[in-house]
């Protein structure tokens, strides 16, 4: 029998297979688990290290199967830093965030600075840079097939990011084919984006070869896409108990997954796809199931068959929690070394990160004039609708509106939206009715996908100094109210990211968004809503550099139309 380096015993152990905890002993050797027996180690057991678990559970290491790191807005150094002392030990990181910012020197940036960290970091290869193709804005970088081909043999790529051109995919436009085709010829699994889509076009999507869906879930969405084949991805928006409701019917659920996808540093010191698992538990999927959405079930879907269980072989990422969903862990263990505590990190991460590649510097600086109107007295404009305070879905109504010296007076309750292009100058003011914005303004560089500056306001002179603040920032986000600025939080690392622990970038945020409430913005999330005004794949319109974007029907509106 082979001595272990470290024994655990007298704790139970999760079965992601079988779906039960059992008590029983663990021995680990060279950073995989050895033995992992029912019971007590036989009389005489040694090892170097030696630890009676007094009842504690051991559970697999989390693996986040979709999400985006620069959604953290902090360097993948500090990310790690954050994420582990919760839980998370493995993620796929779909880098499209900063390969629309600077392409595809900036996914290999990204892989050079999560090489060296105890967070396992596999990367999606972005497939939709531009986000629309041809694009509906003016893009920051674009990736070609060829470039997407020879970043898939990366060392830890290991499947092709979502597919969020999903109308451009049903069209057949051929850029997404050949990325498809290249994913597949490496046997990687190709990640789906699908908000809108059912039945035939559904099926037509899909059969192009994705392979998964992480956007808005709802029981009869979840139904059609296992029935189509799909690996259904679940992040917190979707858990209500409507859906746990319908997993718990599902006769089978290996394809269903809990997965984060994008969570601000805000959020971060409460946890990170621990938040999911917890939230699913919540709400009445048994403990052991949630975590099997969360280790075994992404591994599998991965094809990273080293990770995802306490097996014999398998590497030894693994948590020691006082309860099912307990967390921060009591411990937490990637290849058999404690590197977090009691929700402390206590083994030493480098922060060192390569030099950023070029890429397009943030747009200004910009006068008052840059944020009036183009136009005065009465016109009809088409106004894009706030239509959830917890999600991003908007909509679109033709109004006639008032202007008077370059803003809206009436009807009450608009705001000015303005997109600025970073690269070719190109600009567009348009109207937003239902953010609650009374007074000031926010502008931020964050601003999915392609990061152009977006600035939204209720007078010109606040919008000016908001986007000068971010401007001299070289990235960021600011907020303005009176001509005084209130609040800045520097993302100086490609307009996006900042090089600091992740308590300073939460409180940052905090403040932002404390900020932005007091100024009335009545989102649940004032931020992430404030970030995706300019997402031009999701749904149903949204600002560009070009105009207002009708995303279901892929074409650019004008703002404002005459009377």
């Amino acid at each position: 029998m082979r001595k272990p380096e470290l024994l655990l015993y007298g704790g139970k152990i999760l079965d992601v297979y079988r779906l039960r905890f059992y008590r029983g002993w663990i021995g680990i050797a060279g950073g995989k688990f050895l033995y992992v027996e029912e019971g007590d180690p036989p009389g005489g057991s040694v090892a170097q290290e030696v630890h009676d678990l007094a009842g504690a559970l051991v559970v697999p290491g989390l693996i986040d199967a979709h999400m985006h790191i620069e959604s953290s807005l902090l360097s993948p150094p500090w990310f790690a830093a954050a994420v582990l002392p919760h839980g998370t030990t493995c993620v796929l990181a779909d880098p499209h965030e900063i390969a629309n910012a600077a392409g595809s020197e900036g996914i290999r940036w990204l892989h050079e600075a999560t090489g060296n960290l105890p967070l396992r970091v596999y990367l999606a290869i972005p497939s939709t840079v531009p986000p629309t193709f041809p694009p509906l804005e003016t893009p920051n970088a674009e990736l070609t097939p060829e470039e997407v081909e020879e970043l898939l043999a990366l060392p830890r790529a290991i499947a092709l990011g979502e597919v969020m051109d999903f109308r451009g995919l049903v069209e057949g436009e051929g850029k997404y084919a050949a990325e498809i085709a290249a994913a597949h010829a490496a046997r990687y699994t190709v990640e789906g984006h699908i908000p809108s889509l059912s039945g035939s076009e559904l099926s037509e999507y899909i059969s192009h070869g994705v392979h998964s869906d992480h956007t808005l879930m709802s029981p009869r969405k979840i139904a059609e896409e296992l029935t189509k084949g799909l690996t259904v991805m679940l992040q917190e928006k979707s858990l209500t108990t409507e859906v746990i409701a319908a997993l718990r019917e599902l006769p089978d659920r290996s394809r269903c997954l809990l997965v984060t996808d994008d969570v601000p540093p805000s959020l971060l010191p409460d946890g990170h796809l621990s938040r999911v698992v917890a939230q699913a538990v919540a709400l009445g999927l048994p403990p052991e199931e949630a975590i099997a959405m969360a280790t075994a079930r992404p591994a599998a879907y991965l094809g990273l068959r080293h990770l995802g269980a306490i097996a014999p072989g398998r590497e030894a990422d693994f948590l020691v929690l006082e309860g099912p969903t307990s967390f921060p862990p009591h411990a937490v263990y990637v290849q058999g070394r404690k590197v977090a505590e009691r929700g402390e990190l206590i083994v030493e991460i480098s922060t060192h990160i390569p030099n950023p590649p070029p890429y397009p510097p943030i747009p200004g600086p910009f006068s008052a004039d840059d944020f009036s109107l183009p136009t005065e007295g009465e016109t009809v404009a088409n106004v894009v609708e706030v239509l959830n305070r917890d999600n991003s879905l908007t909509g679109l109504v033709r109004v006639t509106v008032t202007v008077r010296e370059g803003r809206p007076v009436d009807p009450p309750g608009l705001a000015v939206v303005g997109v600025f292009a970073r690269r070719g100058g190109d600009r567009c003011l348009g109207l937003l009715h239902g953010l609650g914005l009374r007074t000031g303004a926010v502008a931020t560089s964050f601003a999915h996908d392609s990061h152009n500056l977006v600035v939204v306001g209720c007078s010109p002179g606040d919008m000016a100094l908001a986007a000068n603040a971010v401007h001299r920032a070289g990235g960021g986000i600011a907020v303005a109210r009176d001509g005084e600025i209130l609040e800045v939080l520097p993302l100086p690392l490609f307009g996006i990211l900042a090089d600091v622990p992740p308590g300073e970038m939460a409180e940052g945020l905090r403040r932002i968004e404390s900020v932005l409430r007091d100024l009335g913005v009545s989102h649940n999330r004032p931020f992430a809503f404030i970030s995706v005004l300019s997402l031009t794949v999701s749904p149903h319109y949204k600002f560009s550099d070009k105009g207002i974007v009708d995303v279901d029907r892929r074409r650019v509106l004008p703002p404002f139309t005459s009377i």
